[in-house]
């Protein structure tokens, strides 16, 4: 028997029962019962808001640098708070390390109809941060369209930098604890979101930028298997070099010298706020390209005490995924095109595997600077700091993106699609272009920057001001409403464009990683299906990327 919202179990009045609505109360077990906020959206559909809610231990003493622990549901619990987020450290230190916390939004059923609906299709959603900030409801302003749409979404913290990610075989720390809260999470939702009106069989695992890089890893995570059923992946993949830690040994050991306590125990016990130095970002990152990249994200690791296993991305993207499931990729027209400060500097150190060759190292940085002087030499570039530039921003998210995607595309079968999407649309429902970055803009360009899709999936960031002068925003309210429309015909189908569909205008084809040319949906003020192409920055850094990953150097011209 399917169990759908709890809340119809108690009636609260007789008021009630005429308008047909039910409360915001479950009930998990005898002994507990949880009431989260009734809210409603801007389309006048209610929904209920379960917020800050315990889904593991407090990671805290002796838990501390260790996998996270499954919390059971337990007592009566009024659920109307956000938990604290994750330590971080963002112009100053914020957060607790009391953070495993989860926020559940679920549609509000009519009473009259709830006994013959199925459950909803439930979004996981993963936030990024480059695994270094970040929290539960960074860049989501509201789930209106998508409680219209009947989609139950799941937003949470995990941890973060070191206590999430620091890796280190002398104190027999395994590192990417960030991820295995992420499992866990993924645990609890297969447990109790049934009593939450969602259906376990239907998750969707999503995430942005770093969010994106730990959804595409737990494809290869063994742990992970069948706790998730589609996925997406938007601005950012496991291929990304901030994504993966192949070296950065040397910068571990610097920031654990920087550190008083040197013991296992005396790093379970000192204060959280010791691991968030104020120059410890800065100090411990790891130069790439014309980019600084953490020493503390995602890392190799055999089955360990933690009875965790993960395996190097550009090894595992070679196998079909322990989880094949059909998957939605996506990236933004600009991401950080224009943002990214200019140096004419282009240097790699260790993190990828062939760079400890000191002939790789040298062929490849002769190879980066010919091909900047010669891009600079035709009249494309003003300097070689704008050529670096560029690539920086190509290396970073554009490349391992369409990477991933042709990958995935060649590894998993046919009958599992991958879908691939170009967000371009420059609206006033971009947060990255309109509030975060235009006074960091060196130039102004059209299209959509990082993160700026999020606006048109969750609630809009000025969401007032759009309802109150709708005449100001009609193209941004059509392209909300048609971005929501495929993301959750994806959640509910695996196919953004199903038939019947309100898109039914458009059809999408997977991506066919065994014939050309394949397609992707460039989403701008019209809708459009076109062909996928790379340009000379992606066509350069794939011959590079080949020999630093794959010691494939032939295509090395110097």
């Amino acid at each position: 028997m399917r169990l759908l919202l709890v809340i119809f179990a108690t009636l609260l009045g007789a008021a009630q029962i005429a308008s047909g609505r039910t409360s915001c109360q479950v009930h998990l077990e005898q002994t507990t019962s949880w009431k989260g906020v009734l809210k409603q959206t801007f389309d006048n559909s209610s929904y209920c808001a379960f917020l800050g809610v315990r889904y593991a231990e407090p990671p805290l003493g002796n838990l501390r640098f260790r996998h996270s622990v499954l919390m059971k549901p337990k007592g009566h619990q009024n659920l109307t708070t956000r938990g604290s987020m994750c330590p971080q450290l963002h112009l100053k230190l914020d957060g607790d390390e009391d953070c495993l916390f989860m926020n559940i939004y679920t549609p509000m059923v009519e009473e009259s109809t709830r006994e013959d609906r199925p459950p909803y299709p439930v979004l996981v959603f993963v936030h990024g941060g480059s695994y270094v900030l970040g929290h539960d409801e960074r860049d989501i302003d509201g789930v209106d369209l998508l409680m219209d749409n009947e989609i139950l979404v799941v937003t949470f913290n995990y941890r973060l930098y070191t206590l999430g990610f620091l890796k280190s075989d002398e104190n027999n720390i395994a590192g990417n604890f960030g991820l295995k809260d992420q499992t866990i999470l993924l645990r609890w939702v297969q447990q109790y979101i049934r009593y939450f009106g969602g259906d376990p069989n239907q998750v969707t695992f999503a995430g942005q930028s770093a969010g994106a890089g730990s959804v595409t890893l737990h494809l290869y995570i063994e742990q992970s298997r069948n706790l998730f059923h589609r996925m997406i992946a938007l601005s950012g993949s496991m291929l990304a070099p901030w994504s993966f830690l192949y070296g950065g040994r040397q910068c571990i050991q610097n920031y654990l010298r920087d550190l008083p306590p040197n013991t296992l125990e005396q790093l379970r016990s000192t204060d959280f706020r010791g691991f968030l130095q104020g120059e410890s970002w800065v100090k411990h990152t790891i130069f790439f390209g014309s980019m600084v990249v953490s020493c503390f994200i995602p890392s190799a690791e055999e089955e360990h005490q933690d009875n965790f296993t993960l395996r190097s991305p550009h090894e595992s993207i070679l196998q079909t995924p322990i989880n094949p499931v059909p998957i939605l990729i996506s990236d933004t027209a600009l991401e950080f095109e224009g943002l990214r400060g200019e140096s004419d500097k282009f240097d790699l150190e260790e993190n990828c595997p062939n760079i400890l060759n000191d002939t790789v190292r040298s062929l490849i940085n002769s190879t980066m600077y010919n091909f900047a002087s010669k891009i600079v030499a035709e009249g494309e570039a003003d300097s070689l700091a704008e050529v670096f530039q560029t690539l920086s921003n190509t290396i970073d998210l554009h490349y391992p993106t369409l990477r991933l995607v042709k990958d995935l595309s060649k590894t998993l079968d046919p009958s599992i699609p991958v879908y691939f999407q170009r967000f371009e649309f420059d609206g006033k429902f971009g947060k990255s272009r309109n509030v975060y970055y235009p006074q960091y803009l060196q130039y102004i360009i059209y299209g959509a920057m990082h993160g700026d899709d999020l606006g048109y999936i969750f609630s809009p960031y000025n969401l007032e001001e759009a309802l109150e002068r709708p005449q100001d925003y009609e193209k941004e309210w059509e392209v909300h409403r048609g971005t929501v429309e495929l993301i959750a015909n994806f959640i509910k189908y695996g196919n953004p464009t199903p038939t019947p569909s309100k898109l039914s205008n458009i059809t999408w084809p997977p991506v066919n990683g065994k014939k050309t040319p394949n397609m992707l949906l460039n989403i701008d003020e019209s809708f459009e299906v076109r062909p996928i192409t790379e340009d000379i920055y992606s066509q350069q850094w794939e011959k590079v990327y080949d020999c630093l990953y794959y010691e494939r150097c032939d295509g090395i011209e110097v």
